[in-house]
């Protein structure tokens, strides 16, 4: 299984300096055995989001693999709040809910 972070640009926190869509993002840490997958199981828990955010996973960060027995795909963390970076990780995004995962260069 491999470890994903999945992202949602912005956050839902009315606060006019850390909030909205220029604020933190929202992230989770998916288990999943595609970027499909990890994009089905952060929708699934982003459905519902409120103001001007999306309600889909805009991006995926694969992080590596899990070496653990436990081989369910789920969220093993979040939401938590944080500017999602890169960090030379593999990235798809798409640009629509219903859009297609692009692995980006």
């Amino acid at each position: 299984m491999n470890l994903y972070e999945a992202i949602r640009w912005g956050n839902e926190s009315e606060d006019p300096y850390t909030g909205g869509p220029n604020g933190a993002d929202t992230c989770y840490l998916v288990r999943a055995g595609s970027v499909e997958q990890a994009g089905q199981l952060a929708d699934a828990a982003l459905r519902g989001a409120r103001g001007r955010l999306a309600d889909w996973t805009q991006v995926l960060h694969l992080l590596g693999t899990e070496q653990a027995t436990d081989s369910q795909p789920r969220i093993l963390r979040g939401p938590y709040l944080q500017h999602a970076y890169r960090h030379g990780w593999r990235l798809w995004s798409r640009a629509e809910a219903a859009a297609p995962w692009v692995e980006q260069p």
